[in-house]
């Protein structure tokens, strides 16, 4: 069987590419390959043998909301995306058991449709950080140091009462202890601040297997 890995694509989308290539090809799955789903999709069919859907990040689609064109806007990252009518197939994903990822803004619509729970703010700073920063991958019985890239402004994961324990469903945190990547109860939703496509591949490894491998590493 194809298992194909659908890179859903907004206008704006400029790590697209290469979030493309970082899941082309999955290690383990035969015959894999990554290929774009453009926002304005809506046809539920293009799942069928899709084993994983990723929301990828580096770009500001949505970031601000204008009362109308070049008028006042409010900030608020991945609003705009909810309308777009790829949503529905993120939603036929979730009734499918289909894994997703949302990278960088990717995450930030995910909290927005209510799957993740929380929301990004402002970063501390005021300001837009790109950097590699410390990580900590920590998920059932696997623990692992590692440094990603970041690339945001708002960045900041501030948790909500969805969750008895929110901390326990941070697969991902920065070496400071704050939240860098969340999942879901059923662990099949996932959500990043950190860029994986633009590190090494010394990441890929532990986050397929966390998402796709029965969430174990025995």
């Amino acid at each position: 069987m194809i298992h194909n890995v659908g890179v859903i694509r907004y206008p704006g989308s400029n790590c697209d590419i290469e979030t493309l290539d970082y899941f082309n090809n999955l290690d383990g799955y035969n015959r894999s390959k990554s290929f774009y789903i453009w926002h304005k999709e809506d046809n539920i069919e293009i799942l069928d043998n899709v084993c994983l859907l990723v929301i990828p990040g580096g770009f500001a689609f949505g970031d601000r909301i204008y009362d109308k064109a070049t008028d006042k806007y409010k900030i608020s990252p991945g609003t705009m995306a909810l309308k777009s009518p790829v949503t529905k197939l993120i939603k036929e994903a979730v009734i499918r058991g289909i894994p997703i990822i949302g990278i960088c803004n990717g995450f930030q619509i995910l909290t927005q449709l209510g799957l993740l729970p929380g929301k990004l703010t402002l970063n501390d700073s005021k300001q837009f950080e790109c950097k590699k920063v410390n990580c900590i991958f920590d998920y059932y019985d696997k623990k692992e140091s590692i440094k990603l890239c970041i690339a945001n402004s708002y960045g900041k994961y501030i948790s909500d009462d969805s969750y008895n324990s929110v901390s326990s469903h941070a697969f991902l945190k920065y070496e400071n202890g704050d939240i860098a990547g969340m999942c879901d109860l059923n662990r099949k939703i996932f959500g990043m601040m950190p860029h994986p496509e633009r590190n090494n591949y010394d990441f890929k490894h532990l986050l397929i297997k966390c998402v796709l491998e029965n969430n174990t590493f025995n």
